[in-house]
């Protein structure tokens, strides 16, 4: 989409015209919703914030000010979603246990390892779940989510050289842990 067709469905969606909000959520609701799946793993979680995601959009709509394209502000804010999620799991998990949240979440049975049916799929799964999660969200967000360097460090709120930097340790970490040369477990 174009910033001009991006600036004019905006002004649409300000002015309460339901078919815009219709043609934002049929646009990019694929692509979020892809992003939170690998982010995730789970995809009824990832529907959830993707839901949450749009949400918040349409209450933020008038603060989008076409400094990113509305591809990258809604990748922002389903990353967001995503890390807060994140981060209320993880007090969850601590405040009623001791055991560490990797390890509750390696236990516990998800409806996405059942979807991976390719082996070679798995493995890459398995390898960026090796990674650290800085490293592991760049590579998403650059190889499966085709953002650019410049769109990632808005979605991430850093300088596109760290995330440039980030993206090739990642890469050079994920080539390792495929070729045996790093353990797996390691971040």
């Amino acid at each position: 989409m174009t910033q001009p067709s991006e600036n004019a469905l905006v002004k649409r969606i300000l002015a309460g015209n339901r078919e815009a909000c219709a043609e934002l959520i049929g646009q990019y609701h694929a692509p979020i919703y892809r992003l939170l799946v690998h982010l995730c793993r789970d995809a009824h979680l990832a529907e959830d914030l993707a839901q949450e995601s749009f949400l918040a959009a349409w209450a933020k709509i008038g603060s989008f000010n076409a400094a990113s394209s509305l591809n990258t502000w809604l990748h922002t804010i389903a990353y967001r979603k995503f890390v807060d999620n994140h981060r209320r799991q993880e007090r969850a998990v601590a405040a009623h246990s001791d055991t560490p949240l990797e390890q509750v979440q390696s236990n516990t049975p998800n409806p996405y390892d059942s979807a991976m049916f390719n082996d070679q799929s798995r493995r890459l799964y398995q390898a960026l779940d090796g990674l650290a999660p800085a490293e592991r969200d760049a590579v998403i967000l650059h190889y499966l989510q085709d953002l650019s360097y410049e769109e990632m460090a808005a979605v991430l709120g850093q300088p596109s050289g760290t995330i440039k930097w980030r993206t090739h340790q990642a890469l050079e970490n994920l080539r390792s842990i495929l070729t045996g040369k790093r353990n797996s477990l390691e971040p």
